[in-house]
């Protein structure tokens, strides 16, 4: 019952805000970069789609609550990483291009994926070591550090870094930090000495 209240919850704040798409009201901020409405406008091939999908709606919904959680949390470890002086270590860069490169992404691209995913290692750890609290896995995120991202973030709200305008949108944001039925990571297994890939390209 939960979880069906929580995607209501989802669903009525997302319509709102596709109903309001022409101009330029923030939606969220964080380190002084904002997602504003206008950034959720389809191209005309998204309308078309919407039109002929009979669950078009929803699944536009879904994409924009999930191009709000990545915008905060890409400027969330850029910043919190510069303010800590955290650098992406060029051994786990090296091992996730080794890991995961292919024809299909460029250098370029392959480049900013891998420096990426070593510099929120190193956010992840940072904060592990820091907070502490409870590890999750998650399937984009093996090795979350759920408890001591919530604390930072919750940081970052109280020093207006990080600001919801909806208060809906900011419920459906923090309810994604409970996570009751999560696998949990025992404490002896948590090891943040390398990231999960570290590995794979050996």
């Amino acid at each position: 019952m939960k979880r069906v209240f929580q995607f209501f919850l989802f669903l009525t704040c997302f319509f709102q805000l596709t109903q309001s798409l022409a101009n330029d009201d923030p939606v969220v901020s964080i380190a002084s970069h904002t997602l504003t409405e206008s950034d959720f406008e389809p191209t005309p091939e998204e309308l078309k789609n919407l039109q002929d999908d009979p669950m078009g709606s929803e699944r536009r919904e879904m994409q924009n609550f999930s191009t709000i959680v990545e915008f905060v949390q890409h400027h969330f470890v850029l910043d919190f990483a510069k303010e800590n002086n955290l650098t992406a270590a060029p051994e786990f860069v090296a091992s996730f291009k080794a890991a995961f490169g292919n024809e299909s992404l460029s250098s370029e691209k392959l480049d900013e994926l891998a420096h990426f995913a070593a510099l929120q290692f190193a956010v992840d750890a940072y904060l592990y070591q820091t907070h502490g609290g409870r590890v999750v896995f998650d399937q984009s995120h093996p090795m979350f550090p759920i408890e001591a991202y919530f604390n930072a973030y919750k940081a970052y709200t109280e020093s207006q870094q990080l600001v919801f305008y909806d208060d809906e949108l900011a419920n459906i944001w923090w309810l994604g930090f409970v996570r009751p039925n999560a696998i949990e990571i025992a404490a002896d297994e948590i090891d943040f000495s390398a990231p999960w890939w570290h590995s794979l390209g050996s």
